[in-house]
């Protein structure tokens, strides 16, 4: 049974393709060292244990391109795999990856607060009030704020609201979870922040749907499915996903996966409701998946602002976490299982 690691990143825009998979591989295989299981870090770099990106940046950045004059400046990159639409360099994110990796060698809560010490976070308050602008617009989706909500979160706001966006999104995932699945792969599901939200609509889907029947009828399912900086606990997100009106009968994905486990960070603003077991509680009570777990980490990813080299935290930030002892050793343990 061949071991299979698929990541799916979350909103907001993103370098090139193949420069975000060798960017996941390498936060990874750092969270894995941190974790103290070095030759699991080798057999993913080498290709022995398969590492899948389910990549839908070309599409968030062409939704912020158009809408948010900040992020069309900042994609000055090219993407070849999407005719050299417009992608964020990924150079900003090496550089911030090594600044945090040489000055945190452990997310510890003392290293965290070293970090707000030093580091400005202020310039993220914007993007926390718009993020709980849009949670809070969220929740009543379909009666009154629709306009709200497509100005507070333009990539997030599509996903819910546009049908063709939300599809090609989904399928994205969708089209290397399932043929994985299909071929028995012990695979291992990392989602991040909005991928979180397009991870469960498409366990939903593969739950419920009449296209998905012959995958469900090969008894195979995700071994490990891991969120970080997950908003599924916020009730205007849940109301909207694949199953948020439907007929109890119809709610949830059912044994699409074995285990959830969840980790937040503190101070991420998109997984401000942490824990996401009391929410989901009746997957676990109708044993559609095994079991359900929260657990909280510090995240001390800091990068410099290329105009005035003040220093920035960012505790949500994808490869923070994926760098992460805590990460590193849910990978691991996933890795060395049987």
């Amino acid at each position: 049974m061949a071991k299979h690691l698929i990541v799916i990143h979350g909103r907001s825009i993103k370098p090139a393709e193949a420069r975000m998979k060798t960017l996941v591989r390498d936060a990874v295989s750092h969270g894995l060292v941190r974790a103290g299981d070095p030759d699991t870090a080798a057999k993913i770099r080498s290709g022995e244990i398969k590492l899948t990106c389910a990549y839908y940046g070309d599409i968030n950045n062409a939704i912020q391109a158009r809408e948010d004059k900040g992020d069309r400046r900042a994609l000055t990159a090219a993407d070849p795999d999407h005719g050299n639409a417009p992608a964020l360099p990924h150079e900003l994110l090496e550089d911030a990856m090594s600044l945090t990796l040489a000055r945190s060698a452990k997310f510890t809560k003392g290293a965290y607060r070293k970090v707000l010490d030093e580091a400005d976070d202020m310039r993220l308050l914007d993007e926390a009030a718009s993020v709980i602008s849009f949670f809070g617009s969220v929740a009543t989706f379909g009666f009154l704020n629709e306009k709200v909500i497509e100005i507070a979160k333009p990539d997030m706001s599509a996903y819910l609201m546009n049908h063709d966006v939300g599809s090609a999104v989904r399928m994205r995932l969708q089209d290397h979870l399932v043929p994985c699945i299909a071929d028995g792969d012990d695979i291992m599901l990392i989602s991040h922040s909005m991928g979180c939200m397009v991870a469960y609509d498409v366990f939903w889907k593969i739950s419920h749907e009449s296209e998905y029947s012959s995958t469900r009828a090969t008894n195979n399912r995700v071994g490990k499915w891991l969120t970080i900086g997950c908003p599924l606990a916020e009730p205007g997100v849940r109301k909207n996903l694949r199953d948020g009106h439907r007929r109890h009968d119809d709610r949830y994905p059912r044994n699409a996966f074995r285990a959830w486990s969840n980790i937040w960070a503190v101070d991420d603003f998109i997984a401000h409701r942490s824990r996401i077991k009391p929410h989901f509680r009746e997957m676990t009570r109708n044993k559609f998946v095994e079991s359900i777990s929260d657990k909280r980490i510090y995240n001390c990813w800091v990068y410099s602002e290329d105009s005035s080299d003040d220093l920035i935290s960012n505790p949500h930030d994808l490869y923070g976490y994926l760098i992460s002892r805590d990460v590193g050793a849910e990978v691991s343990a996933w890795a060395q299982s049987a």
